[in-house]
């Protein structure tokens, strides 16, 4: 699809070409990239203290600010401590630049994002595949290099199928000696775990040979990255990844926005449990319309339609009737181009309910004669479950 510049947006709606539509997009998950509480924090803490440190952390662009943030995302997130990344691309090259001293094979998913292979080939690993998810695949490569230092490196969540990492299952491949899993933790953080706390919260981890990378991009609502594991190895980070020793850090202010979302979480679990909520009523509709979804409980849901033209016209019609669900071409999905539908905290029942009733009417109208409709003369609609629920009914 083209790539129209975006005029402005929501949680829940965007604005392109003068037209504004109720939108299923993007990784804003608890809505908190634009919530009051978050914005005052940022806009108060710019006033205070500017935009930017304009130097590195190592000379004289350290803050107190940046070192609170820190303490309480590592508290949050059930690490011993974190060290702050420009963003999410870069904690990557910061946590391997630093385990490439130790470790010198690095065993990732086949669909793992592109900036953990990056990060390793330019930390000068060797670098090998294992098969998306395979866990055969993966303790093969372990057993063939445990001598050498072996980092496992996985997406927690993965952004193009919504498929959950095993990581449990992942431990038990590394050598008993040097080894460790890395974890890219972006679309985990805010969506897994007690309170959003992550994948390792998830799982009930707790483990010395797990390093974490993360953005505040996704989940958080905010900009920057982070790298978390024991306090041991953020020092060795610190004194060693010269993509953290060398860049400017994440601006003031926009830590100090994190710290608010953080507390916000601490507080309250209202947002993570209206994703939750919009997650199962998005994948009950979805599943009511005959798509193949990912069994997995994420707010990103993947699915192509055939043929590739029928699926361009009911994008198009989606968008005509004011709604936007992203139809993209992008590693990792279930064909070379699809639908990756997102809902959030911030989604109405109903606005899910007009999404999916508007998709259904547009796969019924576009599709092929002869061939059978999805259950003559039924469609989605919202109704009442248990304890006052609403679920989506066919009728």
């Amino acid at each position: 699809m083209p790539r129209l510049p975006i005029e402005n947006a929501s949680p829940t709606s965007l604005t392109m070409n003068g037209q504004t539509l109720t939108a299923f997009a993007g990784c804003n998950y608890l809505g908190l990239g634009a919530h009051p509480r978050v914005v005052r924090a940022l806009a108060t803490a710019a006033m205070r203290m500017g935009i930017s440190t304009t130097a590195s952390r190592e000379t004289t662009g350290n803050t107190l600010v940046h070192e609170a943030l820190e303490a309480e995302l590592a508290h949050f997130m059930g690490q011993e401590a974190a060290i702050l990344s420009a963003e999410g691309y870069t904690a990557n090259f910061m946590a391997l630049q630093a385990l490439a001293f130790t470790h010198r094979i690095a065993i990732i998913d086949a669909q793992a994002h592109r900036s953990i292979r990056h990060a390793a080939i330019a930390a000068g690993m060797q670098v090998f595949e294992y098969e998306h998810l395979n866990i055969e695949s993966a303790a093969w490569l372990c057993k063939q290099y445990a001598d050498q230092g072996v980092v496992i490196m996985t997406d927690s969540v993965f952004a193009a199928d919504g498929a959950i990492a095993p990581l449990p299952q992942l431990l038990d491949c590394l050598p008993a000696n040097r080894g460790v899993l890395l974890v890219d933790d972006c679309h985990g953080l805010c969506v897994l775990g007690q309170c959003g706390r992550g994948s390792v919260s998830h799982f009930g981890l707790n483990d010395a040979r797990i390093v974490v990378t993360t953005t505040l991009a996704k989940g958080m609502g905010c900009y920057g990255g982070a790298v978390l594991g024991t306090h041991k190895f953020i020092q060795h980070v610190q004194d060693n990844a010269w993509v953290y020793r060398s860049a400017t850090p994440v601006p003031p202010p926009m830590a100090e926005a994190v710290r608010e979302a953080i507390r916000m979480l601490r507080e309250d679990t209202t947002l993570v449990d209206n994703l939750r909520r919009n997650i199962g009523l998005m994948r009950q509709s979805l599943f009511l319309l005959g798509l193949q979804l990912p069994p997995e409980g994420v707010p990103i849901f993947t699915f192509a339609i055939s043929p590739e033209e029928r699926m361009q016209r009911v994008h198009e019609m989606l968008m005509e009737q004011g709604v936007f669900a992203p139809l993209i071409s992008y590693p990792g999905g279930p064909a070379e181009r699809y639908f990756r539908v997102v809902v959030n905290a911030a989604h109405t029942s109903e606005q899910i309910d007009t999404l999916c009733r508007l998709l259904a009417q547009a796969m019924d109208a576009t599709r092929l004669e002869g061939t059978p409709r999805r259950m003559p003369g039924l469609e989605v609609k919202m109704g009442e479950g248990k304890g006052g629920v609403r679920v989506a009914v066919m009728g």
